[in-house]
């Protein structure tokens, strides 16, 4: 029998880290700066051709029509998998709650009085945060679209201070004396990665990332145009924390041995072990793609010109939910051939879990990059999941350049924008502590840090939402220089000569 154990297959905090790792990728920096460089060349190379794509179904001829197309099918299987991955999981809690009410009982009799004498402050603390979450929401697009570029410069500026402050802190300390840092020179490969990406954004690539910043500016004005394109990520933050409860007593109560750290997994008994695991990483990926394509639909719509509700979205998401089902299905397998190369290399040498975790990272890395375009695609031309990859990965092999633009400068520019906002909790809370406490400064300063926790859910929120709109928008342009799109943009006229001037003097470097 095949066995291991149950820890070297998943460790109980990893499952969530691979999905996120998946789908939010685009921090290595070796990859990035070797992919930079080789792109160009690659894209020119002779035997290349390029062939014009021509459309024959457009996501807005639905649009104007009200009228999508029905996948019955489909949507009554999902309705099944999700059912059943509810049910169970709803079933195995509740049988917790009654095998374990007392000790329940017995802890929320001890918090009971501590929340009964601060319930008033537990419901403002609860709504300043919500409203602050919206505030600034708004608050990152309208600086998204005031600032555009500039905030690519201060992003690259941070990144750079940052890999090279940890060296200078080091060398000032003593902990590395500068006649040794010849000998450390490892600890200054990110610093040197940014400062040469850095370089190479704001002078070879400069009228690319001009474009870039203009793009910005619309993602803030499209955000700010429909926040209906704020839900579905917001949906999918919630579902994910449901369905991972919904897993854990699912696995707990039907297989409490996997809490224990030495029981050995075997493939011929504990292969519920291994179901679970998959039904969960697709309803979680399933779900994600979903609402990813449902915000990538409202901003096509928009971009075309028209106004789209948060139900055009869901309906445009629901046109294509074969393709997505599909695309969630090889996703899942692409997560557990990570999983299982790491769990097979963890007991390795140093060695074996480099090259392991080395291997499983540009296996994701390449994933994303393939699918990059994969749901905008889908959506706006209807397309099946291996016909919307392919025609991703043709876009992303002539755009690369864009590409690393968006994962490096851009993403870094976004990067500024949540950090705004965590300076931006961290102070209301500490304004909340001050005048709750009456001055005290030590829980002044306790509750300004439990402010700032709470604010990696606002900026998980808006770096999503803006990631999701921005590849949706260089899609769109991608198209209308291709000619593929015609007609009515949703473009101020101003940032459209801005954009335009951008892309031919990007071409005439070329």
């Amino acid at each position: 029998m095949t066995r291991f154990a149950i820890t070297d297959i998943i460790h109980r905090e990893e499952l969530l880290f691979f999905i996120d790792m998946n789908f939010h990728s685009g921090q290595n920096l070796v990859l990035t700066l070797i992919l930079f460089c080789l792109s160009e060349i690659i894209i020119k190379l002779p035997f290349i051709r390029r062939k014009r794509h021509v459309t024959s179904v457009d996501l807005i001829d639905y649009q104007k029509k009200k009228k999508y197309p029905s996948h019955k099918g489909a949507i009554a299987g999902l309705l099944i998998v999700f059912g059943g991955f509810i049910g169970l999981g709803s079933y195995a809690l509740w049988n917790l709650w009654i095998q374990y009410q007392p000790e329940i009982t017995a802890i929320i009799s001890l918090l009971s009085p501590t929340i009964a004498d601060n319930l008033w402050l537990l419901v403002a603390g609860l709504a300043a945060i919500i409203g602050l979450s919206v505030l600034l929401a708004l608050g990152a697009s309208v600086a998204a679209r005031r600032l555009g570029g500039a905030l690519i410069y201060i992003g690259a500026g941070i990144m750079n201070f940052l890999t090279w402050g940890i060296v200078i802190f080091l060398v000032i300390t003593g902990a590395i004396p500068l006649a040794s840092l010849s000998t450390a020179w490892p600890i200054m490969i990110p610093g040197l990665f940014t400062l040469l990406i850095t370089i190479l954004l704001f002078t070879v690539f400069r009228d690319r990332v001009r474009r870039a910043g203009e793009i910005i500016k619309l993602t803030g004005q499209v955000t700010l145009d429909e926040k209906g394109t704020f839900v579905p990520p917001l949906l999918t933050m919630v579902f994910t924390l449901v369905s991972a409860l919904l897993f854990t007593g699912i696995l707990v109560y039907f297989m409490p041995q996997v809490l224990d750290p030495n029981h050995e997994f075997v493939l011929e008994t504990d292969w519920g072990y291994i179901i679970g695991i998959v039904v969960f990483l697709f309803t979680t990926i399933f779900f994600y793609n979903f609402a990813y394509a449902t915000t990538s639909g409202i901003t096509y719509i928009y971009m075309r010109g028209e106004d789209p509700s948060l139900g055009d979205g869901v309906k445009a998401s629901l046109g294509v939910v074969g393709g997505l089902v599909a695309l969630s299905i090889m996703s899942v397998i692409v997560v557990i051939v990570q999983m299982l190369i790491r769990a097979v290399t963890r007991k390795s040498g140093a060695v074996g879990r480099g090259a392991g975790a080395a291997a499983s990272g540009i296996i994701g890395w390449v994933w994303m990059l393939v699918n990059y375009f994969t749901i905008p695609a889908m959506v706006a031309e209807e397309l099946g999941a291996t016909k919307a990859i392919k025609r991703s990965a043709g876009l992303v092999r002539k755009n690369f350049v864009d590409v690393m633009i968006k994962e490096t400068g851009v993403r870094w520019g976004f990067g500024v924008l949540a950090f705004m906002m965590f300076i931006g909790f961290g102070l209301f809370g500490a304004l909340f502590g001050w005048i709750w406490s009456s001055g005290d400064i030590f829980m002044t300063f306790i509750i300004a840090i439990v402010f700032t926790v709470f604010a990696a859910i606002p900026s998980t929120l808006v770096l999503r939402t803006f990631d999701i709109v921005y590849v949706t928008l260089l899609y769109v342009f991608i198209r209308r220089k291709e000619g593929d799109i015609t007609g009515k943009v949703a473009i101020p006229a101003s940032m459209n000569a801005e954009l335009d001037r951008a892309y031919n003097k990007a071409q005439k470097s070329e």
